[in-house]
């Protein structure tokens, strides 16, 4: 299992016009549920009068890969699997795509709308700076004072990052340690007489 992955670098962007409607497209990273819900707020404020927000996200792999699509009001299936569908052609994760319309008064069609929201995702994604990432983990740890360097040093060993150590009163260690390295990285902590907290 690859505990890399490929996503949006900023905001990508994408404009696109079908018989007077205007699609406008954005994309960004993201991690967890609360980021999907602020980049949606942040795109409806943007575009206040928009009768439609489509979109889709993508979070995690393999194993604890969430997926979600929503057609925000267009008939079934006619514009949150087709943005979903260009996320995957692209093969990104932990990323969001949205997808705005400012309805021109002419109907498109389920077909029709089928193939704006997806020209305009794929535009969106085609448009974007994209850049592999790691999955890490975080994990805080209770340890004792003389275990802090090697708990740091094991830690730096299997490619993770300490994030943060409190004293106060016991101390605690906050890590991140990539997916891939996290059950050698447990078992070294198990054999030492650590344990996760």
């Amino acid at each position: 299992m690859s505990d890399e992955y490929r996503t949006v670098v900023g905001i990508a962007h994408s404009y696109h016009v079908v018989k007077k409607s205007r699609f406008f497209g954005e994309a960004t990273a993201i991690h967890t549920q609360e980021a999907v819900k602020d980049f949606l707020s942040q795109v409806q404020e943007r575009s206040p009068r928009a009768s439609h927000y489509c979109y889709a996200y993508t979070i995690g792999s393999d194993a604890t890969l969430r997926e979600y699509a929503t057609d925000a009001g267009e008939p079934t299936h006619s514009a949150g699997p087709p943005i979903l569908s260009a996320i995957r052609v692209f093969d990104l994760s932990n990323i969001i795509c949205v997808v705005t319309r400012y309805y021109g008064g002419i109907n498109l069609g389920i077909g029709g709308l089928i193939r704006a929201y997806g020209q305009c995702a794929r535009a969106c994604l085609q448009n974007a700076t994209i850049e592999n990432r790691i999955f890490y983990q975080n994990m805080y740890l209770t340890v004792n004072y003389p275990d802090i360097g090697t708990v740091v040093t094991l830690c730096k060993r299997a490619g993770g990052k300490v994030i943060d150590i409190k004293y106060d009163p016991d101390p605690i260690i906050q890590i991140q340690i990539r997916q891939n390295a996290l059950e050698p990285f447990q078992a070294q902590l198990q054999g030492l007489g650590i344990v996760r907290s």
